[in-house]
């Protein structure tokens, strides 16, 4: 009899445990090929106009120039090419240029079978950035060319398509937050060997705490995304008493730079395997994305906790909220229209698109749903949103996010 009520005991404490998660393949209805593609690297070099005194170059990491070649006295040409295609149309450039003595030049930026899409940022020392007054460009037929009237001199100019967070930048930036609870570290390695970045928010022990997930920087030229991403960490971090509370109920895993790689070469859009990552949560072919799930999945299982929001930060042309529709029942069901709806609120000047979707496609979003039943959220935010309502969007979505988990969806 008493070793019967022990094998009793035993089975129901191993039926009562809940299966550890794994690293599963999942079939949606929209299928997309994520094996590998091949690329066409762009050659990293100075070109030199020797008659006009005038020199261009790529030679940074983040640069975007296929070539530069002159077009007339102080008219130049630059080929701006995808790192291969079919491709979403967000042609990122980004490349420097000098004179031997001032001078106003006038360069044409070609993308081929691209189309222009952002407004052209200036800067002389890569850090501090300024958009170019709308006099001084034009935009050519059907967008497929972009000419712009530049005041070159000695010193460099920066002419790119959004202000430049590089890898190292992104690593720079997640040192310099001085926080007790967070921890950085590195995860895995790209393609190419890159750090993929990790952020680890834990307010005293892991135990008995539920996952916040953060994404950023799957696409390469999404910077603005990536500045609201920030903002939304740093409200997190600032030690108000709603982010104290905030972090003895939860922990943050943040991944704030998903593809390396993309973003130093310069891509449009994918990796260095030729594919856009936010299509390979389903296959994890790609190792940025495989590497990712399988970390969040160990830390989830190392606590038996669960992941209740995951949240992906992207740029499009406008600011957009991407989330399920009401066929999808996640474990906190109703949070993102009420989040969203709360931000609305506070900020009339952000009357974002709500856009919701079934679970149907292998994004991001999809997978904190089919992985952990989460609520997922892919957050775009606009290629010029002003700067200082970016910051804000981060601050005071991260502000109500925080209120509703800690409130209404607190499990």
């Amino acid at each position: 009899m008493r070793n019967f009520l022990i094998l009793t005991l035993a089975a129901f404490f191993v039926l009562s445990c809940e299966k550890p998660h794994e690293l599963t393949e999942f079939e949606y209805t929209s299928k997309v090929d994520t094996n590998d593609h091949p690329i066409n690297p762009q050659v990293k070099k100075t070109y030199k106009i020797v008659e006009d005194g005038v020199q261009a170059d790529n030679l940074f990491d983040a640069a975007r120039m296929n070539d530069f070649k002159r077009i007339a006295k102080d008219h130049y040409e630059v080929l701006i090419n995808p790192e291969n295609s079919p491709i979403n149309m967000s042609p990122w450039f980004a490349f420097r240029m000098s004179a031997e003595e001032e001078k106003a030049v006038k360069v044409t930026l070609n993308y081929g079978e691209g189309k222009h899409r952002y407004w052209p940022k200036l800067s002389s020392d890569r850090k501090n950035w300024v958009f170019m007054d709308s006099t001084y460009f034009e935009v050519g037929e059907d967008s497929l060319t972009f000419t712009m009237n530049i005041d070159l001199s000695t010193e460099a100019l920066y002419i790119s398509a959004q202000e430049i967070i590089d890898s190292n930048d992104m690593k720079a930036w997640t040192e310099s937050l001085n926080s007790e609870y967070l921890t950085n570290s590195v995860i895995g390695k790209s393609r190419l060997g890159r750090d993929l970045l990790h952020m680890d928010i834990t307010k005293g022990e892991k135990a008995d705490k539920d996952f916040f997930v953060v994404l950023s920087r799957q696409h390469p030229p999404e910077v603005t995304g990536n500045l609201a991403m920030m903002a939304f960490i740093v409200e997190i971090l600032s030690g108000s008493d709603l982010a104290e509370a905030f972090l003895d109920e939860y922990r943050v895993l943040v991944y704030p730079m998903m593809n390396p790689d993309g973003v130093d070469l310069g891509h449009w859009r994918h990796n260095e395997g030729g594919i856009d990552l936010n299509r390979d949560w389903a296959y994890y072919r790609q190792p940025e994305v495989r590497q990712v799930c399988e970390d969040i999945i160990t830390k989830v299982n190392e606590t038996g906790e669960e992941v209740m929001l995951g949240m992906d930060f992207h740029s499009t042309w406008e600011d957009i909220y991407y989330i399920y529709d009401d066929t999808v029942k996640s474990s906190i069901q109703g949070f993102s229209r009420e989040w969203i709806e709360n931000i609305f609120a506070r900020l009339p000047e952000d009357q974002g698109i709500i856009d919701p979707f079934p679970v149907n496609s292998p994004v991001s979003k999809n997978w904190f749903f089919s992985e952990f039943n989460a609520e997922g959220i892919t957050y775009e935010i606009g290629d010029a949103t002003p700067r200082e309502l970016i910051l804000t969007k981060g601050e005071v979505g991260a502000q109500e996010m925080m209120k509703l988990l800690l409130g209404k969806y607190k499990q």
